[in-house]
């Protein structure tokens, strides 16, 4: 009985729902889950593709690669007792699919485990993308990010972790528009929270390593739009503000604080700036990004998310670090007003002096703060 339900589930996983559309901006993703007893697993199935055999083929290689057909069996064996859960993020850019798996509970054994898959395809051919095709020098690139992780990464660590080796580069990875995540074996990277660790890398941080040709993987899923500041940039900057959320960070103006926290897990103790709180959550996505809310009370529970920080990464040409006051203001024009932060002002702000840019767009605004240099060193969302 269960061996017939689980070929049955297997074969889902290989089955495709068309959405119409015959390009590669018509390719849709759908989430589905499967629940059985305490346990659940939740997988991607594309569709929209015009070549449907090459799309049954992608199918296939995302199931295999994310293991999902042995996690769907697993759900079966817990039955008796156990739980499993099995999450993913990552989806559709351009004609380029990317997907990072989280299995986390008793994945091997009873005892609490969390492991990492991924999938990383060319929708054109359906090859899988190797991490050599991101780069115009494959071993130049490793050696930039071991230094980065070594220089940058490793100093944030904390000295509670059971697992804290950053180097060698593990072999998983996946790939969103802003930057790249290196997803880590537990046995080598853990979180305070006993998960497998992964790295978020902005794509500006190894910018000069990139392969951004015309027709390359990362030109193919928008990653040269991050980098360069241009005057496209203007409308999608303006976007973003508007919709309250920043590209690849999974939260959006308004969000409830606490349920925030209990998914991801505080990394530090909040701590207070002028106006309210800043929350450091775990997670390579909370890589130096802050969540601002109120100070009303000692309790967060009805709180909600107030401000998004972002001090690392890029958005839109915005590049944390490189991007200078007078390009964004080429781009963006003056602003609706700009405020010197001294000393005091930022420190009580939980910043570095020098000056910060205000812009309206819908509803939220958007504050670029620079150094005395006038280099970019915070972009900030707020209601």
């Amino acid at each position: 009985m269960f061996r017939k339900w689980i070929c049955l589930l297997s074969a889902v996983l290989l089955s495709v729902t068309l959405c119409g559309g015959a390009r590669a901006e018509g390719i849709t993703v759908e989430n589905r889950r499967l629940e059985m007893g305490e346990s659940a697993v939740s997988y991607p199935v594309l569709g929209g593709m015009e070549d449907t055999a090459l799309q049954e083929a992608v199918n296939r290689q995302i199931a295999g690669d994310g293991k999902f057909p042995e996690y769907l069996a697993r759900m079966s064996q817990l039955l008796s007792g156990g739980s499993l859960q099995v999450t993913w993020t990552g989806g559709v850019m351009g004609d380029v699919f990317s997907c990072a798996v989280a299995a986390e509970g008793a994945v091997e054994s009873l005892r609490p485990g969390y492991v990492w898959t991924w999938s990383n395809v060319d929708l054109l051919d359906g090859h899988e993308i190797v991490f050599s095709e991101l780069f115009t020098d494959e071993e130049a690139a490793r050696a930039a990010l071991e230094e980065i992780l070594e220089w940058d990464v490793a100093p944030e660590l904390s000295a509670h972790l059971l697992n804290s080796e950053l180097v060698p580069l593990p072999e998983g990875f996946f790939l969103e528009r802003s930057g790249l995540t290196l997803l880590y074996p537990l046995e080598q990277l853990s979180t305070l929270h006993d998960r497998a660790g992964a790295v978020r890398i902005g794509w500006n941080e190894i910018r000069d390593m990139l392969n951004l040709e015309e027709g390359s993987i990362l030109s193919r899923i928008g990653a040269g739009d991050m980098v360069e500041l241009t005057e496209a940039s203007g409308a999608e900057i303006a976007r973003m503000t508007e919709e309250g959320a920043l590209p690849d960070i999974p939260v959006t103006l308004g969000d409830s604080l606490k349920e925030l926290t209990d998914r991801a897990g505080l990394l530090i103790d909040p701590d207070i700036y002028d106006g309210g709180r800043m929350f450091s959550l775990e997670g390579a996505a909370f890589r130096d990004v802050f969540l601002l809310t109120d100070y009303l009370s000692e309790r967060w529970d009805d709180s909600r998310v107030s401000g998004i920080r972002m001090d690392r990464g890029c958005v839109f040409g915005l590049c944390v670090g490189s991007t200078r006051r007078e390009e964004w203001r080429a781009v963006l024009g003056e602003p609706e007003n700009s405020v010197i932060f001294d000393g005091e002002r930022a420190e009580a702000g939980r910043t570095v002096p020098g000056s910060c840019d205000y812009y309206r767009f819908g509803e939220h605004q958007l504050r670029l703060h620079c150094d005395e240099d006038g280099v970019l060193t915070s972009v900030i969302l707020t209601e």
